[in-house]
């Protein structure tokens, strides 16, 4: 969570530091704040909201300044006010940080210093305080002082300062908490997401910290140290080339990014379908002599639940997920696992405190990010780049479908591997994936206006339910997340067959329930079960909304208050002509209740703590 952006170099240069900030903005939005050196003091403005409505605030003191930090937060500890944005500035003044992360015993820390004078509610400003506490310890020597507060602070952090002694200093440290430099001609900049060195240029050189890795900027020069066996150790690292393309991410005709982001879904399923052809077999031979299991966080989480049920379905083979931030309560590891893990941004803490064990622990390690370079790219065997383009939007939309379409694909390729598809099966079920894209196009222009009607006019409705059965399980819980994300209502996903167990009671006539029906063609036993569980929401006075395949009785119909008619592709994948209905249903009726569409409240797209 959260977004830095630090820079030493020329003077005039907040603007671009502004931008580069702006465009982190995804990863926290509640408040934001920039600092400087000017003087050998430190001069901060720090202001509640977003930086991107920040046009009315006067910077114009930061322009004679080399050397600036800037913040936009997700809040942790404290809440969302002007004192505990960041920077933050040590009691004595000689240290000023901004960082991502938390640190787990800032308690502790202000236990065994009550002589600190701190401002804000935060754990920040503990650690502000702690490293200017090791500078004095130190005589000074910014190196050593940074060690000692490595090791003396616990938790996970990318911290970014400066010394205000020192006008062309800048320092970083990290550990678990994404934190890259990129080398300019005129000095560097830091960031916690590199997309922030676009504004800098498009070929550049840059480097990502590793863990407890230390780097200090100061006139001119750099120097890397690490831990090795407790003691300070030089490192030798290189910057590696950074080229990036302007890539299109901004609005165009669309009102906002979450429905251009839906537009381009179909895109996002040829790429992805390019993405993993070169490692595809690699990764199948893997999971043929493997034992298999999946994880992500939110919308990834649910994306592998999708993937269990496509490769016992479609492959023959179980595959076990479970959500990230409770794997390691249920699972350990050895050299036999493979390990698939999918997150957008390749930075998601939960997701990668998995992969840390799994590597420990000698497991193969496969990963789904839609992030060039991200950590998880880095840390895997196989690492796929879904190269779906940058998702804007705080809720992922193009980008698990280019997941869902590698699962189903890895699924294929197992199929045929096992005998479970046919040659002519296996044909038919490959040859879909090239009709997805035209089927999902269809869905978003020619379904649309019936989606908005629907939408639009239930959107008052403050009580939902999403079910369904088999893979339509999973999509009900997907949906249901979207739903509740962005309008703000309350809404569950469950199996439909669960649902009777108890959650029934809830039923009246002022709770509707989204039901996600499979073909009635491909699928009868399934439909006809889901359809039963709809009789009983009906008995007890219920309103329901039926999503399904081709075309149904009567007296099936009269069941529903609505009922919207998808094409009929395959049963596999149909399920993402549903979860596309599903993004369009809670983005029209966000819409219609005049929601913040593509920054709700509360949420940020990078979750990188714990």
């Amino acid at each position: 969570m959260c977004g830095i952006v630090g820079y030493v170099g020329n003077t005039g240069s907040f603007d671009k530091v502004f931008k580069a900030l702006q465009s982190l903005e995804y990863r926290g939005y509640d408040s934001f704040g920039f600092g400087a050196i000017a003087d050998n003091e430190v001069i901060c403005v720090k202001e509640v909201g977003a930086v991107s409505e920040a046009s009315s605030i006067d910077f114009s003191k930061f322009e004679e300044c080399s050397s600036i930090i800037g913040h936009t937060r997700w809040a942790t500890h404290g809440g969302v006010t002007q004192k505990n944005s960041h920077p933050h500035v040590s009691s004595d003044g000689s240290i000023c940080i901004a960082h991502n992360g938390v640190i787990a015993n800032f308690e502790d820390l202000l236990e065994r210093n009550p002589q600190w004078d701190l401002k804000s509610e935060t754990d920040t400003e503990a650690a502000a305080n702690f490293i200017a506490d090791a500078l004095k310890q130190c005589d000074g020597d910014l190196m050593q002082s940074l060690a000692e507060s490595v090791r003396g602070l616990d938790g996970e952090f990318g911290i970014c300062g400066l010394v205000p002694a020192r006008a062309n200093c800048m320092f970083a440290i990290k550990r678990k908490s994404p934190l890259a430099v990129c080398l300019l001609p005129e000095g560097v900049v830091f960031s916690s997401d590199r997309s922030a060195f676009n504004m800098f240029g498009n070929k550049l050189d840059v480097l990502q910290l590793e863990d407890d890795e230390i780097f200090i900027y100061e006139d001119g020069h750099y120097s890397i140290a690490g831990q090795q066996d407790g003691k300070l150790t030089s490192v030798e690292r290189s910057f590696e080339p950074y080229t990036w393309t302007d890539e299109e991410t901004g609005l165009g005709h669309y009102p906002h990014y979450m429905i251009k982001e839906i537009h381009e879904s179909p895109q996002a399923v040829e790429t992805m379908v390019e993405a993993l052809q070169p490692s595809l077999r690699d990764i199948v031979n893997e999971m043929l002599v493997s034992d298999n299991t999946m994880t992500g966080s939110g919308s990834a989480y649910y994306v592998t639940v999708i993937g269990q049920y496509l490769f016992q379905a479609v492959g023959g083979m179980y595959v076990a997920t479970h959500p990230s931030d409770e794997y390691l309560n249920v699972r350990s590891f050895s050299k036999r696992d493979l390990l698939l893990t999918v997150s957008q941004s390749g930075e998601t803490f939960d997701t990668l405190e998995v992969l840390r064990q799994a590597q420990d622990d000698n497991a193969t390690l496969v990963a789904f990010n839609n992030v060039a370079g991200s950590t998880m790219q880095r840390m895997v065997d196989f690492p796929v780049y879904q190269n779906s383009g940058r998702e804007v939007c705080v809720l992922s939309t193009k980008s698990i479908i280019s997941q869902v379409t590698g699962l189903y694909l890895l699924a294929l390729e197992i199929g045929k591997r096992t005998g479970k598809l046919s040659e002519q099966k296996y044909a038919s079920l490959r040859g879909d994936i090239e009709k997805l894209p035209g089927i999902l196009k269809s869905i978003i222009t020619d379904y649309n206006d019936e989606i908005k009607r629907v939408a639009t006019k239930h959107c008052n409705i403050e009580h939902w339910f999403f079910i369904g059965r088999g893979a339509q399980y999973a999509v009900a819980q997907e949906s249901a997340l979207k739903f509740k994300e962005v309008s703000y209502l309350h809404a569950e996903g469950m199996s439909a067959g669960f649902f009777k167990h108890g959650t029934i009671s809830l039923i009246d006539n002022k709770f509707y329930t989204v039901v996600f029906l499979p073909s009635q063609v491909s699928s009868p036993d399934l439909y006809q079960a889901t359809l039963d569980n709809v009789h009983e929401i009906k008995a007890r006075d219920g309103h329901v909304i039926g999503i399904g395949h081709g075309s149904i009785k009567d007296s099936a119909r009269r069941l529903f208050d609505e009922f919207i008619i998808l094409p009929d592709l395959n049963e596999h994948l149909n399920i993402m002509s549903q979860l596309i209905c599903g993004q369009l249903l809670a983005y029209h009726c966000a819409v219609a209740l005049g929601r913040n569409i593509d920054k709700p409240r509360a949420l940020a797209k990078s979750v990188t703590v714990r």
